[in-house]
């Protein structure tokens, strides 16, 4: 009898713990206005519409401050990770940038507090974006990065200008650091990709764009025959990144569906849409989808091999891709 009640007592524990292992299923929203596109241009007002609708689809609120409310508060200092990789004709939009930014200070969040941000300043100011209500920041040649926030790899990469130790007598370095913007500045973090194939990681996504896109020393991880796994997802593993992280935005109105990340306008597409998530595990999977589906239809062949980060992502426990998606037409 004992025996048995010590069995069945195991067998609860056991019951009890599989139920708290269980995770939730993630929530990815897509907004499509296949109209908010003209050639490669961004209409700011459908924009703002199809971004709040998308937030308030997300987060189960029914106006877009208290939307917004939801994902960051007054007192915050926000950072918005853009992606200027191929930039200028493939960049996170100014649409888009203004939108969120608008958003925030709904929220209460000063303008002052809003921060747009990407690695080299050289092709920040090729976007040429406009600081309608936000700061724009580099990091190279701005605060730039953190000797005490750093991933260790035992692949070596050749320092280059940008990089913290380039210049010291050690060229070569197996570090990796990520920016003092993010790691003393923000509070919280919002990713800004663009849709975007790329030739060696399968996808420029959410889990790229906060990695080897945002992180010093990263080239290494794309050479060599390295398709930046598992760097990515140990990157985005990092304390500073996945705790102040609290939304993710693909930007989906004109996506790159071959060719990348260079800008190839043969493969530009005019997808009109955009995919939000507090999940970048969750929300790349969906985009990576979308992206072997184009290629299918146009007969080319898939990436979806060279985008293994994504799993290792899961593995590290950064997002997972159990997950829904939820359409929504503007």
């Amino acid at each position: 009898m004992i025996v048995a009640m010590r069995i069945l007592l195991v067998w609860l524990i056991m019951l009890l713990s599989w139920s708290v292992t269980v995770p939730a299923q993630s929530r990815v929203v897509l907004v499509r206005d296949p109209s908010a596109v003209t050639g490669f241009n961004v209409a700011p007002v459908r924009a703002r519409a199809m971004i709040a609708a998308g937030l308030e689809q997300l987060t189960g609120q029914t106006n877009e401050a208290a939307a917004w409310q939801q994902i960051v508060s007054s007192n915050d200092v926000v950072g918005i990770k853009v992606s200027t990789l191929a930039a200028p004709l493939r960049a996170t939009s100014q649409a888009v940038l203004d939108a969120i930014a608008a958003g925030l200070r709904l929220a209460g969040v000063p303008a002052t507090n809003i921060i747009v941000f990407d690695r080299d300043p050289q092709k920040l100011a090729i976007a040429e974006y406009q600081a309608n209500g936000f700061r724009l920041e580099s990091i190279i040649g701005g605060a730039g990065f953190d000797a005490d926030a750093s991933m260790e790899s035992p692949v070596v990469g050749k320092l280059i200008w940008g990089d913290l130790d380039f210049g010291k007598p050690e060229p070569l370095s197996t570090l990796s650091h990520l920016p003092v913007l993010v790691t003393r500045t923000i509070t919280k973090l919002i990713n800004v990709p663009v849709l975007m194939e790329h030739e060696v990681t399968g996808l420029a996504g959410c889990l790229y764009n906060l990695s080897l896109g945002m992180a010093d020393n990263a080239r290494r991880f794309e050479q060599f025959g390295q398709r930046g796994d598992p760097a990515i997802a140990q990157l985005c593993e990092l304390p500073a990144v996945r705790k102040k992280l609290v939304l993710n935005i693909c930007d989906a109105f004109v996506a790159g569906y071959a060719g990348g990340p260079a800008f190839k306008p043969q493969y530009a597409w005019p997808y009109g849409g955009v995919y939000l998530s507090r999940d970048p595990v969750a929300l790349d999977m969906y985009c990576l989808d979308l992206l072997e589906a184009k290629r299918r239809e146009e007969k080319i062949p898939s990436v979806g091999a060279n985008a293994s980060h994504i799993l290792t992502a899961v593995r590290l426990g950064v997002g997972q891709t159990n997950a829904t998606l939820v359409e929504v037409s503007r």
